[in-house]
């Protein structure tokens, strides 16, 4: 079940984070592929990326700027916090479909800024556009591939895996 919830956060929390995260000294990391490197041969197929959460450990920072989502997600135990900026191109590029975990937990994608990039579910083709401020929650076992943008200069999402 996907569930949908746009103005997540309050206008000020949701700026504080996007300006976090666009300023000229957040540390990016470059991925030479977007999901898997079937990718390769595409030179637009590309992303940046930053761990916040993984296996137990805080690796980030930056990871208290996550406070006013974290406290509403009400969760009990982090998996994974990570954050994509998938470029501009000329094309939408479809990641590929993927889970996010090999287990069953909750996830939930965030979007920090409006574009027409978007997140696809296989089941059903549900499309949830990049729309800033909103939060779609899924399980971890959903199928689902999410894209660039051809609007502006990135796609920005947050996600959270969690129990």
């Amino acid at each position: 079940m996907i569930t949908i919830q746009d103005n997540y956060l309050s206008d000020a929390d949701h700026q504080t984070l996007y300006k976090t995260v666009t300023a000229e000294n957040f540390p990016w990391f470059f991925n030479s592929y977007i999901l898997s490197r079937r990718h390769d041969g595409n030179l637009e197929a590309f992303q940046f990326g930053h761990v916040f959460y993984k296996d137990s450990w805080i690796t980030s920072s930056s990871f208290m700027i996550l406070k006013p989502i974290l406290k509403k997600l009400n969760y009990k135990s982090l998996v994974r916090i990570k954050i994509n900026l998938n470029p501009y191109s000329q094309k939408i590029i479809e990641g590929g479909f993927h889970t996010d975990q090999d287990f069953k937990c909750k996830a939930a994608i965030y979007y920090l800024n409006t574009n027409n990039g978007y997140t696809l579910f296989k089941e059903g083709n549900e499309k949830v556009e990049s729309v800033k401020n909103r939060m779609v929650f899924f399980d971890t076992l959903t199928h689902h591939s999410g894209t660039n943008s051809t609007d502006c200069k990135n796609r920005l999402v947050l996600n959270f895996n969690y129990f």
